[in-house]
């Protein structure tokens, strides 16, 4: 029956039959097939991704009756079997809805007629993959005629590259800024087991064979290439298929009927007795893949002789062979005249993977300071200065300062001050804290002219007369005679060194102690913007004061306008003076 066999076949890849974990298949009962026939829902496996989590559910539908299309019998599926499944990926893993892998569709259809199963783990190798199944199925033909039929079969799956740059490894900081401290971790665990080794490279000049290394610095800026060679010696050893190349065994003239029996020590773990035929040296025999110990096996070779009616007890022994289950690779035995050949297959996975650790270099700081110091009268200004990096940001008692992201900065307030300097790459570096202090200074040095002189009436403060800016020798008292016309101004100086100078006043040397105020012709009054003096004295100094007295403008005529925009809106007075004449008139201002 391998007409339907090949199909049923297909369905039953999925039950392996160790190491199966992936439980909780569900099968979709609205897989069929009109004629009836096995099928699989969907028909093709999708490929999976090396280093990916993989889960797929496959249904299958296994009609208890059908018709076999190739040749016209009618078929009652009784019990499938699947007997072993080789070839997996390495990393994957399928188990079915049948704790036994045994499924009986005529037991009680329509339910029995359905399974499934479930397709998981993660792939370690990409590839393209055949996976071989082995089945027995248990038929009644034409419902007269029971046939076992033993049969493998193939069918592929692709694993696909992962687009990752390195299967084996994972860095915890793949880029950063120096010095840079980094984990690494093996994709591929151990869990414990002995057979597993690694042999890591850092780059950094550091090498390891730890499966958990240590912390890695990398201290200076630049590209490091990070290796790592796993070594995976778990997989099975396996034997699936013994070749008889001689021996002296005969059947009086004719080709031996080769048979063979495989022990595990003194268990009998195959026997094919019943499938022998005559046989042309070399003789092959293929099974279903055995798993091999750590212990010794061996191989009898036999010559059926049931022709000569002495049955499998008169059968002729023509040899045994032993080995070791646990040592890979192809033999060729000899016991006398017999030459047996296999293969113990034991894969070993190597992994020998790269990946590249970037530093970024951290800017330097070339200079941080304070002009002319950390410590200033309040009426000055600290300037703070970084130099290095491409960007920066300035911080206040440790909080970020709004819109403080130049390289200078000029507090206004006490308080520790420091920067945090960044490069292109996003590197930050801190720099040092800088305590800016303001000391009280004077208060502006108010004075006003009284006669002759000029009078200040703030106490507590060293007092310094100025005319034209240099200091006048002598000129510390609250007065000070006008003895020469020019701009004259006053600097007050606290006990802390702080001191406050007021803006130049101009002021006209009289040359008489006792002189007369006369009227001024202005207009327009009241004025808005611009008051015209008509005439305008030369030479003259002139200020306004308010209803107080308080001088709020003052300086020299040049013209005849005085600009009063600044004013506010009230009664004022101006003052105008020479060497020989006073004049005054009040004003209103809108």
């Amino acid at each position: 029956m391998k007409l339907f066999l090949s199909i049923v076949s297909i369905l039953l890849i999925l039950m392996n039959h160790a190491q199966a974990q992936c439980p909780g298949c569900m099968a979709n009962m609205s897989c069929t097939s009109n004629p009836a026939k096995p099928t699989i829902c969907p028909d093709t496996l999708p490929p999976g991704t090396a280093m990916q989590y993989y889960e797929e559910d496959l249904s299958f539908y296994m009609p208890a009756q059908f018709t076999d299309q190739g040749s016209g019998l009618n078929v009652q599926l009784n019990e499938l079997e699947v007997t072993g499944v080789v070839g997996l990926p390495y990393g994957l893993q399928f188990q079915s809805s049948s704790a036994t892998n045994i499924f009986y569709p005529s037991s009680n259809p329509p339910s029995t007629e359905y399974g499934c199963a479930r397709f998981c783990g993660t792939p370690l190798i990409p590839g393209n993959y055949l996976i071989t199944v082995y089945v027995t199925a248990h038929v009644l033909v034409s419902g007269a005629l029971n046939q076992t039929q033993d049969d493998a079969f193939e069918i592929p799956i692709t694993i696909l590259p992962n687009a990752a740059s390195n299967a084996s490894f994972s860095i915890g900081n793949s880029t950063g800024c120096a010095p840079l401290s980094t984990s690494l971790t093996v994709n591929y665990s151990s869990n414990g087991n002995s057979h597993y080794s690694y042999s890591w490279d850092f780059g950094n000049g550091n090498t390891s064979s730890l499966e958990t290394p240590p912390i890695q610095s990398y201290s200076n800026p630049g590209t490091y290439i990070v290796s790592l060679q796993t070594n995976i010696d778990t997989l099975d050893y396996t034997l699936s298929s013994v070749t008889v190349v001689n021996s002296d065994c005969d059947d009086m003239g004719f080709e031996p009927d080769y048979y063979i029996k495989i022990f595990e020590g003194t268990t009998e773990i195959f026997n094919n007795s019943s499938s022998h035929a005559s046989n042309s040296t070399p003789a092959t025999f293929n099974f279903a893949t055995i798993y091999l110990n750590n212990s010794t096996y061996s191989i009898e070779v036999w010559d059926n002789d049931d022709f000569l009616g002495g049955g499998q007890a008169g059968d002729d022994e023509c040899g045994t062979v032993t080995f070791n289950g646990h040592t890979a690779g192809g033999y060729s035995l000899v016991d006398g005249s017999l030459t047996v050949t296999f293969t113990i297959n034991h894969a070993i996975l190597n992994f020998n993977d790269t990946d590249t650790i970037v530093v970024y270099p951290t800017p330097s700081i070339t200079y941080f300071g304070a002009f002319p110091n950390d410590t200033v009268c309040s009426n000055d200004t600290i300037t703070l200065e970084v130099a290095g990096g491409d960007s920066w940001q300035w911080y206040l008692d440790g909080s970020a300062i709004s819109g403080a992201i130049d390289s200078i900065f000029q507090p206004s307030v006490e308080g520790d001050y420091h920067a945090i300097i960044s490069n292109i790459y996003g590197c930050t570096v801190n720099s040092g804290i800088i305590g800016a202090s303001f000391l009280p200074a004077p208060p502006y040095p108010n004075f006003f002219p009284s006669g002759t002189q000029l009078i200040t009436n703030i106490l507590g403060y060293s007092i310094q007369w100025y005319l034209d800016g240099n200091p006048i020798s002598g000129a510390n008292n609250q007065s000070l005679d006008v003895y020469q016309t020019g701009y004259y101004s006053l600097e007050f100086t606290s006990a802390n060194g702080c001191s406050n100078m007021s803006s130049p006043f101009y002021a006209v040397a009289q040359s008489i102690s006792e002189y007369s105020y006369y009227q001024l012709n202005i207009f327009p009054n009241p004025v808005v913007d611009f008051l015209s003096i008509d005439p305008a004295p030369e030479d003259a100094a002139w200020l306004i004061s308010d209803v107080t007295g308080r001088i709020v403008l003052s300086g020299r005529i040049e013209g005849n306008m005085l600009n009063t925009s600044i004013l506010e809106s009230g009664v004022y007075l101006l003052l105008i003076s020479t060497a020989e004449t006073a004049y005054s008139a009040r004003f209103v201002k809108e």
